[in-house]
């Protein structure tokens, strides 16, 4: 028994080697479909740079798994960026602009819940058609948001950014969802 379990602790660890020497990952794969996934982004390179700093996440996973993640990583973006147009809200002492922060913490809270059903309607599996309807919502509150703080308007915490920034990972979970619905349109026909 001892002799067994040495001969695997010897072997595994090898056969591991050989495969990374060799060029060979099982998250090879993943890392193509990730990178072919911003080739179909018009901000193809800001979308490889948000998914290669998460790559590790979506080791083993298939286009679904991807397209969860991607909407996770949305979701969690976007409930950052409401967080932080809060505190600015609490720490501005222009009232005006108080109520500009404010109203767009809103649309992001809105935006957030529009990614959230977007995960429940790609959980369900029968609902990927709902999926660009939710999209457009979360659209519309990155442009609500932006009718708030026009270009030339003081803008300390950067909101045109942000809303810029959101809307490169509502692109990316476009693609990856209609990826699925294609693929999910080619089986059931």
């Amino acid at each position: 028994m001892i002799f067994i379990a040495f001969i695997l602790a010897i072997a595994i660890p090898i056969s591991t080697g050989h495969r990374r020497r060799h060029g060979w990952r099982r998250s090879d794969n993943t890392q193509q479909c990730l990178k072919d996934l911003c080739s179909e982004i018009d901000r193809s390179d800001e979308c490889w740079n948000i998914l290669k700093s998460e790559s590790h996440e979506f080791d083993d996973s298939d286009e679904k798994g991807i397209a969860k993640g991607v909407i996770d990583m949305a979701i969690a973006k976007s409930k950052e960026i409401h967080d932080r147009l809060n505190h600015y809200h609490s720490d501005s002492r222009d009232d005006k602009l108080k109520e500009k922060y404010h109203a767009c913490s809103k649309n992001y809270n809105n935006a957030s819940r529009n990614l959230v059903v977007v995960r429940r309607n790609l959980d369900s599996g029968d609902h990927y058609r709902n999926i660009h309807v939710q999209l457009d919502g979360a659209k519309e509150e990155l442009k609500k948001c932006k009718r708030e703080f026009r270009e030339g308007r003081f803008d300390p915490g950067h909101v045109g950014d942000r809303n810029k920034e959101l809307g490169i990972y509502l692109d990316i979970v476009r693609v990856a969802t209609d990826r699925l619905a294609r693929d999910n349109d080619r089986d059931h026909h």
